[in-house]
């Protein structure tokens, strides 16, 4: 299937702004409170303390550029997007220290680290924002006032065939699965079945790459079939109507046929992708017992390099016992669960498999 830059565009800049805005959130919630416990005022360990900061440089700068990236990339199109995020940007670079110096308490050096720390999340938003506003102003140059050049690069145009027989719902429905072939579904016309060679292969036409909607040479033979059928001749063939370039995949991103195909596999296995998140954990709960356990470590052994004070435990989180490991089961089985049919959305409906 052909892959639209533009929705591809919309998917992974939706997922950079939203990793890097709870990743800035994280970080710049514990430096706030660690201004706010006093570590940069009165420091216990200083040579620690601007260790710690040092660390929440790059974390932050590394979240700006996926907000910047992110924020810039979803809205390209609103043209006056730079512009807004590098005013914001600039007047929170110029207010940091002073904000920053009221969380803290006072005004050291240790406190001008944390706001380097701070203003490493907004070099990236300056950046971006800038080149963006660049962009903006060349094309409001080239094309005049316009704040949408175009609302959409690309749409997809879904034809609905017999919308007179969907009012009139028949008794009897037939069991659709993903295996189904495309003579089966219901927007295909059953007259126009009788004639197509794509059913007389018994092959769904998405798997020959050409059907009733797409290939000249399939509706033609269609056409023919039902002109012989009902006694008349002379039928407009659609050759010319529905070629494609040569070299290039059919356009099944916009055959209603194919899509109510995708629809139906959608229906299968959302269900199987929800449920199937709590089953493995409660299958491999000992595999996630021995994980959870390694992580925890980790964890722990992170906090004690990062932690402005030394921990004075050798399990400063609080995270290695059995409630926890259950509360934290919980909690990535949910996640999991949603963003499992998330995934199997984007893979049916974005990527066409």
């Amino acid at each position: 299937m052909r892959r639209d830059w533009t929705i591809w565009r919309t998917d992974v800049c939706r997922w950079l702004l939203q990793i890097g805005v709870i990743g800035a959130v994280l970080g710049i919630g514990y430096l706030t409170w660690g201004g706010l416990s006093g570590y940069f005022a009165s420091p216990v360990d200083p040579i620690r303390v601007a260790r710690v900061a040092n660390t929440l440089a790059y974390f932050l700068y590394c979240c700006g550029w996926m907000v910047a990236l992110g924020l810039v990339g979803l809205y390209w199109e609103w043209r006056p997007i730079g512009f807004t995020v590098f005013l914001s940007s600039a007047f929170a670079w110029i207010l940091m220290p002073f904000v920053f110096a009221a969380i803290a308490g006072a005004n050291t050096d240790l406190t001008m680290r944390g706001v380097d720390a701070l203003r490493s999340f907004l070099t990236p938003l300056l950046i971006v924002s800038f080149v963006q506003s660049v962009w903006a102003f060349i094309e409001y140059w080239r094309h005049g006032p316009t704040l949408r050049l175009k609302a959409r690069k690309a749409g997809q145009l879904v034809v609905s065939i017999q919308r007179e027989k969907e009012k009139k719902r028949p008794t009897y429905r037939q069991l659709l699965t993903p295996l189904s072939p495309c003579w089966k579904l219901p927007v295909v016309d059953k007259l126009m079945c009788e004639h197509c060679p794509v059913m007389q292969r018994r092959r769904p036409c998405w798997k020959l790459k050409a059907g009733c909607q797409c290939s000249p040479t399939i509706v033609d033979a269609v056409l023919a079939g039902m002109a012989e059928k009902m006694g008349e001749a002379g039928w407009l063939l659609s050759s010319t109507l529905l070629q494609w370039q040569k070299g290039r995949r059919p356009p099944c991103h916009r055959c209603s046929i194919f899509l109510q195909h995708q629809q139906i596999k959608y229906d299968w296995l959302a269900p199987v992708a929800f449920f199937a998140p709590p089953v493995l954990l409660f299958v491999g709960w000992e595999r996630y017992q021995s994980v959870y356990t390694k992580v925890v470590h980790w964890l722990n052994h992170l906090w004690m390099q990062i932690a402005f004070t030394p921990p004075a435990s050798f399990d400063p989180l609080g995270l290695n016992n059995e409630t926890m490991a259950i509360f934290v089961a919980v909690v990535l089985g949910v996640v999991a669960m949603v963003y499992s049919v998330r995934f199997v959305e984007f893979a049916v409906f974005r990527l066409f498999l």
